[in-house]
């Protein structure tokens, strides 16, 4: 079973079907790893938190494109499915670019190496790849200004390469305001409701689910 247990996980467009998955298995004539098409039909198009991935292969060595690209990347939003392909908005983003436009524009339109397909944004036209055919397929790349860099050698190893970082709690986020507000009850109430508020709000917009759950 894929461990999501280190994440927070934000869902902005979880519009997405094993019926989409299986048509775009067809488009691109390969097999989707099981732990990556799980982590699309529960998640669909989303970010996870934290982000920060590091440049390194799966041995640890360290990939560079200085002074613009170094030591780790943001890894930005999963594809799924677009607004445009199924008429059904769901949560934050109605717009998100999809498998199959991103696939279109990057391996189709650009020239993209077709054993692989874009997987996730990365940093300006740098995005993460699956190979999806011939040796190592299953292995996850970052495009590093048109190298090939492997960062590992499955979609479970991937996210496990992700540094662990605890997501504040709301005892924590107590601690911290009191010492801050040096006992200003009216700021400590103020703080307390907004804090309460923008959680709550953020998680009925973008169904985040919290840090631990299964």
């Amino acid at each position: 079973m894929l461990d999501v247990r280190p994440f927070r996980v934000t869902n902005l467009c979880d519009v997405i079907t094993s019926d989409y998955l299986s048509a775009f298995e067809s488009r691109i004539g390969a097999v989707l790893p099981d732990a990556y098409k799980a982590f699309l039909l529960r998640f669909g198009a989303a970010c996870v938190w934290p982000s920060n991935v590091p440049l390194t292969d799966p041995n640890g060595n360290a990939f560079s494109d200085k002074p613009y690209e170094s030591g780790e990347v943001d890894l930005g939003v999963f594809y799924a499915a677009s607004f445009r392909e199924t008429g059904k908005p769901s949560n934050g983003l109605l717009d998100r670019d999809s498998l199959n436009e991103q696939y279109q524009e990057y391996t189709l339109d650009y020239g993209l190496d077709p054993d692989y397909i874009p997987i996730a944004d990365g940093h300006a036209n740098n995005i993460f790849l699956m190979k999806v055919k011939g040796e190592g397929a299953g292995g996850i790349y970052y495009w590093l200004n048109k190298r090939y860099c492997l960062l590992a050698h499955s979609f479970e190893d991937f996210l496990a390469k992700i540094p662990y970082e605890k997501e504040q709690t709301f005892e924590e986020y107590m601690v911290e305001l009191e010492e801050f507000a040096k006992g200003d009850e009216k700021m400590i109430t103020r703080r307390k409701e907004r804090w309460l508020k923008q959680r709550k709000q953020t998680r009925e917009d973008y169904q985040v689910k919290e840090q631990g759950e299964p």
